[in-house]
């Protein structure tokens, strides 16, 4: 089957099987993912996207559940200024960059405060524990997405 999506801002038609992944289908057909090792059970957070602005993980998405979405992955990701903010306060905090999670948990939070902008404490903390870290980063991830939140809300009172 041949599907339609629009792929970090790009028109892109993918094929694949219907029951495979997404996931599997980006790994395959572009350049996404290539070094991308998945639980294939939507844990892990390293295949994790946005699709139509919800984050969810691609490998549990069929592919024909894609067709004519709009997906925004880490990579696509990366090149945004939200990222950039982001991975500055990050470094102003003394973040030690992980291979295995640092990514990850950069996108994951910012979809997290995109959809859930005034978290508590509690909240901050389980979300923050959704994507497996073993470096010990947490900490410095919590201190900058605290600066993230502010600044959000600062420029939110702004645009009102």
């Amino acid at each position: 089957m041949k599907i339609n999506l629009i792929l970090n801002g790009e028109d892109v038609t993918l094929a694949g099987d219907s029951d495979e992944s997404l996931f599997e289908v980006l790994k395959r057909e572009t350049p996404l993912f290539q070094t991308a090792v998945c639980c294939q059970k939507g844990t892990c957070g390293r295949c994790h996207l946005l699709l139509d602005g919800r984050e969810v993980p691609s490998c549990l998405v069929p592919l024909y559940q894609a067709r004519q979405r709009e997906i925004i992955t880490p990579e696509g990701f990366a090149h945004t200024d939200d990222h950039k903010l982001f991975r500055s306060l990050l470094d102003e905090e003394g973040l030690v960059f992980c291979t295995q999670c640092t990514d990850a948990q950069i996108f994951h939070l910012n979809a997290y405060i995109e959809q859930f902008p005034n978290p508590s404490d509690e909240e901050l903390r389980a979300a923050l524990s959704e994507i497996p870290c073993r470096c010990g980063s947490r900490p410095v991830l919590e201190k900058g997405l605290r600066r993230l939140i502010e600044i959000k809300e600062v420029g939110r009172a702004i645009r009102h």
